[in-house]
């Protein structure tokens, strides 16, 4: 519920995206360097961790895919959109209307709790919907304040992380949405979801990014509760320097009846301009009719 929301893989897919942080604990523990140089426990909110402690910078956006990674304790990181746009041309069930979203300054505040665990709100500070029915030929359109999304990240292993191949890490994190939106923009309910992001490390500077989130949303009719599942993987190499570009697959699907699942092919980059400042852009690319196209670009800072 922190990102998009898309539709499903085969059911191999899906067990892979269940099994492999289980299976990978126990035979990578080996690889895992979650026994960093500098014993960080002591450190929380009150006592933050040193600027020369300070694991790498990781952000959750521009894909899908979460990282395990937390904030260092005592540390925030910022993550901000500077635009988010869709376009989504609806066909089913014999509909035809079109939607243009526009989305300014998504903002994700994070904070470290302790070395391991971490808070964070999101807002979207402005929201902008034009939606098009071309059978009724008629318009509407609504702008004004988002919905806010807090939680929060559990990392269980594999914070610190580390170059070696086979290296991973796992987390759990939960988020609630608070129906904060103006009329017309959210549909006024709270929904919740939990997530838990897993990351590989593989041969030659390669990259494997695996979430599963389910939860409680709205259905489209927005008149009542479904169960929602959402999965990602995400592949990601480090080109040109330091850009790090990925690919991505990520679908959503609830349990409401007669409904296509969402489903894209994601791109984009993500690139640091210094140790605590980062800019990233990604295309979301919908494979179905269900299914809008999105781009993106946003800064991330740390301090």
């Amino acid at each position: 519920m922190a990102k998009r929301n898309r539709g499903t893989p085969s059911s191999r897919g899906v067990a892979a995206i269940f099994a492999l942080p289980l299976l990978s604990a126990p035979s990578l523990a080996w690889a895992d360097s979650d026994s960093p140089a500098v014993d960080k426990s002591p450190y929380d909110l009150f006592h933050p961790a040193p600027g020369d402690a300070l694991r790498g910078m990781d952000t959750d956006r521009p894909n899908v895919t979460n990282t395990p990674h937390t904030i260092d304790a005592g540390h925030v990181q910022i993550e901000t959109g500077l635009y988010d746009a869709s376009h989504f041309h609806d066909r089913t069930h014999g509909d035809d209307t079109v939607t243009d979203t526009l989305t300014l300054g998504h903002i994700n505040a994070r904070l470290g709790v302790t070395n391991r665990l971490e808070i964070n709100a999101t807002i979207d500070s402005y929201n902008r919907v034009k939606s098009t029915d071309n059978l009724a030929s008629q318009t509407t359109r609504f702008s004004g304040f988002g919905d806010t999304i807090i939680g929060g990240k559990l990392n269980l292993w594999g914070n610190e992380g580390s170059d070696a191949p086979w290296t991973s890490g796992f987390a759990l994190q939960p988020q609630v949405k608070l129906p904060t939106a103006q009329s017309g923009i959210g549909n006024n309910h709270l929904e919740w979801t939990i997530g838990a992001p897993f990351l590989i490390n593989l041969v030659d500077g390669f990259h494997l990014g695996l979430e599963t989130a389910i939860g409680q949303e709205r259905n489209t009719a927005n008149s009542r509760y479904v169960v929602g599942w959402q999965n990602s993987a995400s592949v990601d190499h480090v080109i040109f320097g330091a850009v790090d570009v990925y690919l991505e697959y990520a679908m959503h699907v609830t349990a409401e009846a007669n409904t296509q699942p969402q489903q894209s092919i994601d791109i984009g980059f993500t690139y640091p301009v210094t140790e605590n400042l980062a800019i990233d852009s990604g295309v979301f690319i919908g494979t179905n009719k269900a299914t809008p196209i999105e781009w993106t670009s946003g800064v991330s800072f740390r301090f």
